[in-house]
């Protein structure tokens, strides 16, 4: 091979080769600044086509939840609920800002996912994927994946709020 040659070679792998190094390291990063623990879907009844879900989210730094989507619905949106005069308000927000080292719980009566038009009944035991999109405070976007464990419907009957989550939705 001729110099030439050998330095051309060498600069287009050293351009071709950094943003792929970037892209790892930013997806190896991500994986470390987001621990998600007890991931879980309640299981629906039969002919219901939503379904919430829950977990706790923890960051190492401070980050935006802004988007959720997932293989069983169509659309995965994020939700509030809070007892306003004696009534329960859902309402859908556009991101979920989470402070460095504070947990925030996703949970029945709380912040929650709403899955919209399943493509599938949910049923005990199944397992469902989200893919979690954060952004950090530099604007940076990032994707995570989570693996969540549908819980049986009894659950259902001793909270249930997806009947009135249609009334107060809008798409």
């Amino acid at each position: 091979m001729t110099q030439q040659y050998t330095y051309h070679l060498h600069r287009t792998l050293r351009y071709s080769l950094a943003p792929l190094l970037m892209m790892i390291s930013t997806l190896v990063s991500a994986q470390e600044i987001v621990s998600i623990h007890n991931p879980w879907v309640r299981a629906t009844n039969p002919g219901q086509n939503i379904s919430a879900g829950y977990m706790t989210m923890t960051s190492s730094n401070d980050v935006t939840l802004i988007s959720v989507a997932s293989d069983v619905a169509e659309s995965v949106e994020i939700h509030s609920m809070k007892m306003e005069n004696n009534v329960m308000k859902m309402r859908m927000l556009d991101s979920i800002p989470l402070s460095a080292g504070k947990p925030y719980k996703l949970e029945p009566g709380g912040y929650h996912l709403m899955m919209f038009d399943l493509k599938k009944p949910l049923v005990d035991a199944q397992v469902v994927d989200f893919e979690m999109t954060f952004k950090n405070n530099k604007g940076v976007e990032f994707k995570q994946k989570v693996k969540a464990i549908v819980k049986g419907s009894e659950n259902n009957n001793k909270q249930s709020h997806h009947g009135d989550h249609e009334h107060h939705h809008n798409h």
